[in-house]
């Protein structure tokens, strides 16, 4: 599992960084942070299902989930970034990583108690 969340910090991080040096929209950091954090959804999702729990059921319905749990994770987030960012004039590298840290706490809770729960067999 940290082996996962390590590649996955490390894409994350890359994944912001390339969208943060091409995006011409203001509020920059943010909205970088916005678009990463959704990719990295999908991303860490096939890398946690395929590697970490060997989940069995529908991937479409798992991935449902885990954008319940995130979605929740990425307003909170994002107020966050914007924050830290705009008004405590945070440099948005700080500010990723402090997001990323708040938002994997969150994750961590609800990603073997909720997504990737065992199916039933009927």
């Amino acid at each position: 599992m940290l082996i996962i969340a390590g590649i996955g910090v490390v894409l994350g991080f890359l994944t912001y960084e390339v969208i943060y040096y091409f995006n011409p929209f203001s509020p920059k950091a943010t909205l970088s942070w916005m678009i990463a954090f959704v990719i990295g959804i999908v991303r860490q999702h096939a890398l946690h299902r395929y590697f970490t729990f060997s989940h069995k059921g529908s991937y479409v319905k798992s991935l449902y989930k885990a954008f319940m749990v995130d979605i929740g994770a990425l307003v909170f987030s994002a107020v966050l970034h914007l924050f830290l960012v705009e008004v405590v004039h945070l440099h948005h590298r700080w500010v990723w990583g402090i997001c990323l840290l708040s938002t994997a706490l969150i994750s961590l809770i609800f990603l073997k108690v909720y997504i990737f729960r065992p199916v039933k067999k009927s």
